[in-house]
């Protein structure tokens, strides 16, 4: 019986083993290689203006024109597979038209062979919102990328309707930090209405009329020029940094603690906010030219010379914070409406050479810990 076995077990392994004719060749390789190379998936994008449009995905493949697989959630953390599932063989564009339109959606597009990725809209379609946008979706230095759902950036929302709220409801966002200052709250307060959202705001930062402070030292004094105004703004937004340390303490605190998602916001949604925006990204390792690019999206985004022109301005009352705006001639405000990306550089050459690195300014000035860069980069990043 031993011999019995022992000759079994030998034809069994000789059986499973592969045969000198069956040993994969390069051409064999090189053929399943062909077959089923790995596929990049790059510059995916989600447009989605109205809740009643459909949603338009737009990407490309490497290489090119390979199809892939689409899975859609309003779960922004959902799990490969557990989406449901709009189409099995997409090439460079699909359209999406959903029944549920109060939701926010979160698209995979899957390839073949190849890692998955995720797209949503950045700009959120709100009847009333004012820059109202998600910073996730950004690669990392080191591959990784920012998740979607979880950060939101904003200017005011007075101007948010009812559904604009509906919809917000189902970004399930846990906190909003306002950065304005008690008269910009008074003159456009929020009434926050979407559920178990803790609405946190601040008392006035020190200092923080000093960029208003020497725009108008321009304007009153001799030869003023749009060229001086926009450096006045380029030599402000690090100091603004400074002073609106103790309100970005507050943000890196929640989101340290996992009180995501979580939106900040502003007046504008553009310089406090995009000041904060660029101190997150980069502190989760995005490459200073794409945190410049985040930046430089608000003026695509708002047509600031017309949200703050003097007709709009003769409906506020004169003691509006910027009611000063509308006596002001246009070319003169021009530099002050911008999101010139300059000034964003300013803000973190400056930091950068003052404090070592943006790190180094975080955790000196906004007493972010090397713990909390740790929990809230595993927090954010995938």
């Amino acid at each position: 019986m031993k011999y019995a076995l022992i000759l079994t077990t030998a034809l069994v392994f000789t059986a499973c083993s592969p045969s000198a004719d069956s040993t994969p060749t390069s051409e064999t390789v090189k053929s399943a290689s062909e077959a089923k190379p790995t596929v990049k998936i790059i510059r995916a994008k989600t447009e989605h203006v109205a809740k009643s449009d459909p949603y338009t995905l737009t990407w490309e493949t490497i290489p090119a024109d390979r199809p892939v697989r689409i899975e859609v959630s309003s779960d922004p953390e959902a799990k490969l597979g557990a989406g449901e599932l709009v189409t099995e063989d997409a090439q460079g564009s699909f359209t999406w038209i959903t029944e549920e339109p109060l939701k926010r959606h979160y698209f995979t597009l899957i390839p073949e062979s190849g890692d998955p990725v995720k797209t949503a809209v950045r700009l959120l379609p709100l009847e009333g919102g004012r820059n109202f946008r998600d910073i996730g979706g950004y690669k990392t230095k080191d591959g990784k990328s920012v998740k979607w759902g979880q950060v939101f950036r904003s200017g005011t929302m007075v101007g948010l309707t009812d559904t604009d709220y509906d919809y917000l409801s189902s970004a399930g966002i846990a906190v909003i930090c306002d950065f304005r200052s008690e008269s910009e709250r008074k003159n456009e307060p929020t009434n926050w209405q979407a559920p178990n959202g803790e609405y946190v705001t601040f008392p006035d930062a020190v200092g923080e009329m000093g960029m208003m402070s020497g725009f108008m030292e321009i304007l009153k004094g001799p030869d003023p020029s749009p060229e001086k105004i926009s450096k006045v703004m380029a030599d402000s937004y690090p100091d603004m940094a400074k002073q609106y340390a103790p309100h970005y303490t507050e943000v890196f605190d929640r989101l340290a603690g996992g009180d995501i998602p979580l939106a900040f916001n502003c007046s504008a949604g553009k310089d406090r906010a995009g000041t904060s925006a660029a101190l997150i990204l980069t502190a989760l390792g995005v490459p200073k030219e794409t945190v410049v690019e985040d930046y430089a999206l608000s003026e695509a985004y708002v047509d600031y010379m017309e949200e703050f022109s003097a007709e709009n301005y003769e409906k506020i009352p004169d003691d509006h914070p910027y009611a000063f705006l509308k006596k002001i001639p246009k070319e003169m405000l021009v530099p002050l409406m911008r999101s010139d990306p300059k000034y964003i550089k300013k803000t973190l050459e400056t930091l950068e050479m003052e404090y070592g690195s943006i790190e180094g300014f975080l955790k000196e000035e906004v007493g972010v810990t090397d713990a909390e860069l740790q929990t809230i980069r595993s927090e954010l990043l995938e």
